[in-house]
């Protein structure tokens, strides 16, 4: 069954590549006067966008059972690179200077890597687009979508359920002004079923990897009522251990008018093994299994629902505040409820400089995760004050 579905795929891959070599041609045909550009001649670069994301604080944090401590951290420290080749075609690079650049084992990027990737824009109206590269995953999330530097806390779900940034192939279509549709297929991990498993503390058991070890996201992005309401939804199908799925219905909702914005996510996923690892690791804690001898469970959900409200008071001035509530449990084994993750946080901005985004914030941050009688294990407690500064500062800007 996996060989005929990867034959499907090689297939319309194939065809797609064929389409787009014709479309190469044909913008070549039609416009000459591009044919001199190469990558080798600069002038050809129409824009150039490189940006620094910086965000450091000073933590105070509680958790239970453990001693109060403080710090300073960097949370962020990024360098981000993007632009226009010329009409068709773009670029862009992310990466992270406090992660790791050693290559991935299956797709030889590094997870100090987010992007790198082309984009390719083609038809009459420029309305299809085709991607390659590492790049973020489609999934219907606007905690995803939203400034890395604003997003204090993040979900299970983008933690550990889905694989946010992986090497993928997009294709694309522009419906209308406001509407998108498309089509993208990605790896399941970036390291190798047994990297993957050894480094987070897992073996194979029975599991056996999937000779494609790849998933598919089906999305349609869209707005309403000119630009105030705006939809990102998702499906997804993917496969990490030979004969077992995982299917994923994400639905993102974000709402803006005046100074208030705001954005409801709704998710479900149903892992034919637990590849995202967080409650298998929980059940094998329960089990009484030994460190680095944890194994995958299978038939495990993953519900959830992450709201964040935010308002402007001035220009100046800013609160926001987060609400996330995510479920996890068994389908045919103890119970469909096993774990209960709450994430929390209630922040104000400060911004001094009108023209730059340049930021102080002060936070109250919390987690709370509490577990069913059939594990028997405690709850977990988080308590944290940060006090922090953040800029996306601008360092090279090129339009021609």
């Amino acid at each position: 069954m996996a060989l005929l579905v990867f034959l499907f795929l090689m297939r319309k891959i194939i065809t797609f590549i064929a389409f787009l070599l014709n479309s190469i041609v044909f913008y070549a045909q039609e416009y000459p006067l591009e044919r001199k550009d190469s990558l080798e001649d600069t002038s050809s670069n129409k824009k150039t966008n490189i940006d620094f994301y910086f965000q450091a604080e000073l933590q105070a944090s509680k958790r239970k059972e453990q001693p109060f401590h403080s710090q300073f951290q960097i949370n962020y420290a990024q360098f981000n690179i993007q632009g226009d080749y010329n009409k068709n075609l773009s670029y862009r690079i992310r990466f992270k200077l406090n992660r790791s650049f050693s290559p991935t084992s299956l797709d030889n990027a590094s997870f100090g890597m987010d992007f790198a990737y082309l984009t390719y824009s083609f038809g009459n109206r420029r309305q299809w687009e085709a991607r390659v590269g590492k790049q973020y995953v489609m999934v219907g999330s606007y905690e995803l979508d939203i400034h890395p530097l604003y997003e204090y806390i993040y979900s299970d779900y983008i933690n550990y359920v889905i694989n946010p940034f992986t090497t993928a192939f997009l294709l694309g279509y522009k419906v209308s002004d406001t509407q998108r549709v498309g089509i993208q297929f990605y790896n399941t991990q970036n390291q190798s079923f047994g990297d993957y498993l050894k480094s987070n503390g897992f073996v194979s058991g029975s599991f056996v990897p999937s000779k494609l070890p790849i998933g598919t996201y089906l999305y349609w992005q869209n707005s309403f009522f000119s630009g105030a309401f705006h939809t990102n939804y998702s499906y997804n199908i993917s496969q990490f251990a030979k004969d077992y799925y995982t299917h994923m219905i994400s639905l993102g909702n974000q709402l803006h008018i005046g100074n208030h914005k705001a954005y409801l996510d709704l998710m479900y996923a149903h892992q034919g093994v637990d590849h995202g690892l967080l409650l298998s690791r929980d059940m094998g804690i329960s089990r009484g299994l030994p460190e680095n001898n944890y194994v995958m469970e299978k038939d495990i959900l993953y519900r959830g629902i992450v709201s964040r409200y935010e308002y402007q008071i001035n220009k100046n001035w800013s609160v926001s505040a987060k609400m996330g509530v995510e479920l996890s449990g068994s389908q045919k084994k103890l119970n469909k409820h096993l774990r209960t993750n709450y994430t929390y946080f209630l922040s104000g901005q400060y911004e001094p400089f009108i023209t730059q985004d340049f930021r102080f914030y002060f936070a109250y941050i919390g987690n709370t995760i509490e577990y069913s009688k059939e594990l028997s294990l405690p709850y977990k407690q988080l308590h944290r004050v940060v006090l922090g500064a953040s800029y996306n500062l601008p360092v090279l800007k090129i339009n021609k």
